[in-house]
């Protein structure tokens, strides 16, 4: 009989999945984010589960599990079991709940140290997850398109006029239609336009701002998805998509601690690549604006005679 292959690499097993989420095999990137999602709770998954979840197959469970130096599927299951166990019995002694960070009875002092590892670790998955080519990709749509619509609700609409603002220093026109014009907006847009959704969650077709992505693409509107890279909708239905990996409940939470910091950071950088695409002419434009701005404020600063 057969012996279970051993990874000849030192590195953790976690750690090995985890940089199959950066790589450019979409099916391995998918089965390492379910993987990751899962943690221990993989054990109760069978084969054709995971295939499914992962939107796979599995002849492709099969040839990631021997990517990574098993002979087969169930050897690879039981190790990742393993170690998915010894960092969650690590974790727990010290982590952060992203849902309830804190207690009614926490130190004011505790309490923002709880809240400041929350948006650490947003932003680190972020960077250990963040698929670059996609994220060029966004850039390139966003910068081409003659206007920009950012579609949003709660929080995240929040966000966008922060990203509309920076976009329009650049010169590119961004919208953030109010909830009741959203379907309307969408309707008029066009092949020369560019969609931002974002949405944590990613829920189904028929809740905003997914739903209006059925219309978009029927206009050939290209569309830049920010969501969690878990199963979901919209993930899953949009060709360019910007994920981090979901680490808190969608309704049973104190706020959205993790969620919130991470899409911050992913518009941070899509707007980042947007500078640097005109860089050069940005730069000059950033600089003229803000001693333009200091001419009229030094001017209000005289007082007439």
């Amino acid at each position: 009989m057969d012996q279970p292959a051993t990874s000849p690499s030192k590195e953790s097993l976690l750690k090995r999945v985890r940089a199959l989420t950066r790589g450019h095999v979409e099916s391995r990137r998918s089965i390492a984010q379910l993987l990751l999602s899962e943690g221990s709770g993989l054990a109760r998954l069978s084969m054709s589960e995971v295939a499914q979840l992962s939107y796979t197959s599995k002849p492709s469970l099969v040839r990631f599990a021997q990517a990574l130096g098993f002979n087969g599927w169930l050897d690879f299951q039981d190790a990742f079991v393993r170690d998915a166990l010894l960092a969650e019995g690590k974790e727990s002694e010290d982590s952060v709940d992203p849902n309830f960070p804190f207690e009614a009875d926490t130190p004011s002092g505790q309490l923002a140290k709880r809240v400041l590892a929350l948006k650490g670790n947003a932003l680190e998955q972020v960077l250990l997850t963040v698929d670059h080519g996609a994220l060029q990709k966004a850039a390139d749509r966003i910068v081409s398109a003659r206007q920009v619509v950012y579609f949003a609700v709660e929080q995240n609409r929040f966000f966008g006029e922060n990203f509309s603002y920076r976009l329009r220093q650049l010169g590119i026109e961004c919208l953030v239609p109010p909830l009741e014009e959203c379907m309307l907006v969408a309707r008029g847009m066009g092949p020369d336009t560019c969609a931002v959704i974002v949405s944590y969650s990613g829920l189904g077709e028929h809740r905003p701002p997914s739903l209006y992505l059925p219309t978009l693409r029927q206009n050939c509107v290209p569309c830049v998805a920010i969501t969690n890279s878990g199963d979901n909708w919209l993930r899953h239905n949009c060709d360019c998509v910007l994920a981090f990996p979901p680490e808190e409940r969608l309704y049973s939470k104190i706020a959205g601690y993790y969620s919130e910091e991470a899409t911050v950071f992913m518009l941070d950088l899509l707007f980042s690549l947007c500078f640097q695409a005109n860089y050069q002419k940005n730069v000059r434009n950033k600089l003229g604006a803000v001693v333009a701005n200091e001419r009229v404020m030094q001017a209000s600063d005289v007082i007439p005679s």
